[in-house]
């Protein structure tokens, strides 16, 4: 091929790229790149073509050897820390652009990609003071503002957040993100934000978080039926848009607004054919809300429609491996025993826990920890080891040593104000349909972002008892799913607030989230487990049950440890753990729970 017609190539691979053509543009590069190996402009287009097409492994790769042939150009190099960053290698993502950096110390784009890299992907908080210190000295570059917004946010900083999002504003009145971003840090602080969704819907109208946010802001202002209508209108026009029908199905649910929570399937189901994961969500929750029957019914009329899916088939499982008769429910279970996705061996393993076949829940378990899939599985890990006496159940758990109760009542300035405050937070009638517990309320998971004072000093205190409890865990161990973690960073994956009635508890469960979890006590009944020394569940109401299997698991192993629950009182543990609550006859347990992800 001649210097004209690699010119001419190159051109209709540039062109197929701009006109959405990935697959084409990636066989006229081949070609070149038979003649041209080493031509910059051809690696650099073959980038872009990997990157359009899904592979950023395979762009960061092109990008690699165009900075080969082009060392010191700096854009490169900024390029291929995009890629990297992209294709999950963050640490040599940084040290990309950091050499385009060293040739170009004013691209600033680069830097602000730099420093959100070392922010978000590595957990460092030196990333997000360079972002703060960029914005400062380039006040005009709205990109840098942007972002330091959105990463202020993830910080749980909301009022930061607003500040940067408003610096935005100031130039750029009508700037989608910058209203979007404001919208979410006054939601997460608490303040009123149904007008400001409203704003960045107006800006964004294509924005689908933005209108299910905005639902979930009317109904945390008392508007309820407001973001009712709100989502019922658009799951009327979105009939395929599982995550809304969901939203709409938890709002109706815990504001109790009187429509069948589940009514928006059952309009979607007669409006004609529907993709599997609308069935599928459809099933899941009716389970949740009813019972297995419900859902049974719902999977064969899926059935029915769709034929054989493996969507379906996997849903069919999971309802079968919940219900009273799952022991007679194998017909589903042999139909994904095969399967090699994590859904299908999850489900697997919960069948057979609830089996007692822990020899083979040993085997499926562990090949899933093994394929990285430690939080999702570790529970059932623990499970099968302790169901054929292996002693690696003692190495995981440690006798309930990782299990700590935490005194830090002295260190809060007012419990009852701080009650107070979270009382004023646990606005809905009913508990979230997805949640553990049973007979209360439960706020949602950005309770450390609230600006209100009490929960400040309250978050600041239980970051203090995480850094002490990490400070006294054992040495590492390489092996061990928590004593192998990081310690010299953390940070909060979620944090609410419970507040049970007589009579509520939580269902024993886990936490996938994180790598710790909680429960700090802040008011508590009178007299709360007091059973005059008897060995009863009345002398454990109301307490924390560590490491004991679920009811429906039919195993009558001890827990781990149980904490008498006081006001003031935190404790941590694993959040592979199994852990729940006991039931309590009368008055208010009202506390905060939290996970924390290490490293």
């Amino acid at each position: 091929m001649d210097a004209r017609g690699a010119q001419h190539a190159l051109a209709q691979a540039q062109l197929a790229l701009q006109q959405g053509r990935p697959g084409e543009a990636k066989t006229l590069l081949a070609g070149l790149r038979r003649q041209l190996p080493r031509e910059k402009a051809i690696l650099y287009l073959s980038a872009r073509a990997e990157r359009a097409a899904g592979d950023h492994a395979a762009a960061a790769a092109y990008l690699r050897k165009a900075t080969k042939a082009a060392p010191k150009e700096a854009p490169l190099w900024a390029e291929l820390g995009q890629s990297l960053d992209d294709a999950g290698s963050p640490r040599d993502a940084v040290r990309a652009y950091d050499r385009a950096l060293q040739l170009a110390p004013a691209l600033i784009d680069a830097a602000i990609d730099r420093a959100v890299v070392r922010a978000r992907a590595l957990g460092e908080a030196a990333g997000l003071d360079e972002l703060r210190a960029l914005a400062a000295a380039n006040p005009q570059h709205l990109r840098a503002w942007r972002n330091l917004a959105i990463l202020e946010r993830e910080a749980l900083a909301p009022e930061r957040s607003s500040a940067a999002a408003d610096h935005v504003l100031h130039m750029a009145p009508g700037d989608a993100k910058a209203l979007a971003c404001k919208a979410y840090a006054q939601f997460d602080a608490g303040a009123p934000s149904a007008g400001l969704f409203a704003k960045a819907r107006d800006s964004d109208p294509r924005n689908p978080d933005l209108v299910l946010k905005h639902a979930a802001a009317l109904h945390a202002e008392g508007h309820s039926d407001e973001g009712e209508r709100l989502l019922d209108a658009v799951t009327a026009a979105n009939p395929h848009w599982v995550e809304a029908h969901r939203t709409l199905a938890q709002l109706r649910w815990e504001a109790q607004t009187g429509p069948d929570p589940l009514a928006s399937f059952v309009r979607a189901e007669a409006g004609g054919a529907l993709p599997a994961e609308v069935w599928v969500e459809h099933a899941r929750l009716a389970e949740r809300f009813a019972d297995s029957q419900a859902a049974d019914a719902i999977i064969a009329r899926a059935s029915e429609a769709m034929g054989p899916n493996l969507q379906i088939d996997l849903i069919a499982a999971q309802i079968a491996c919940e219900a009273d008769d799952f022991a007679g429910r194998e017909a589903e279970i042999a139909k994904i025993r095969d399967r090699h996705d994590p859904a299908a061996a999850l489900t697997l393993c919960r069948w057979l826990g609830r089996m007692h076949r822990f020899d083979e829940l040993c085997e499926r378990s562990e090949a899933l920890w093994k394929r990285g899939f430690g939080r999702d599985v570790l529970p059932y890990v623990a499970l099968g080891w302790r169901g054929i006496d292996d002693p690696r159940w003692e190495w995981l758990e440690r006798g309930g040593g990782f299990v700590r109760a935490m005194d830090l009542a002295g260190e809060i300035d007012d419990l009852e104000a701080l009650a107070a405050r979270l009382r004023s937070l646990h606005r809905t009638k009913h508990h979230p349909l997805e949640q553990s517990l049973r007979g209360g309320t439960q706020t949602d998971g950005m309770l450390f972002a609230n600006s209100s004072p009490e929960i400040r000093q309250l978050r600041d205190v239980i970051e203090a008892a995480i850094a002490h409890y990490l400070a006294e865990l054992p040495k590492a161990d390489r092996k061990h799913p928590l004593l192998s973690l990081p310690r010299d960073h953390h940070r909060f994956a979620g944090a609410w607030s419970v507040r049970l009635a007589g009579g509520g508890f939580h269902v024993q469960h886990f936490h996938q989230a994180g790598d710790l979890s909680s429960a700090c006590y802040i008011a508590l009944p009178d007299g709360l487990g007091a059973g005059a020394g008897s060995d009863g569940a009345a002398a454990h109401a109301g307490w924390l049950s560590v490491g004991e299997p679920p009811a429906e698991f039919g195993l009558d192993w001890e827990p781990l440890k149980l904490i008498e629950p006081r006001e003031g009182l935190l404790a941590l543990f694993p959040s592979w753990s199994w852990h729940g609550t006991r039931p309590f006859a009368a008055g208010e347990r009202l506390t905060v729970a939290f996970d924390v992800a290490l490293g």
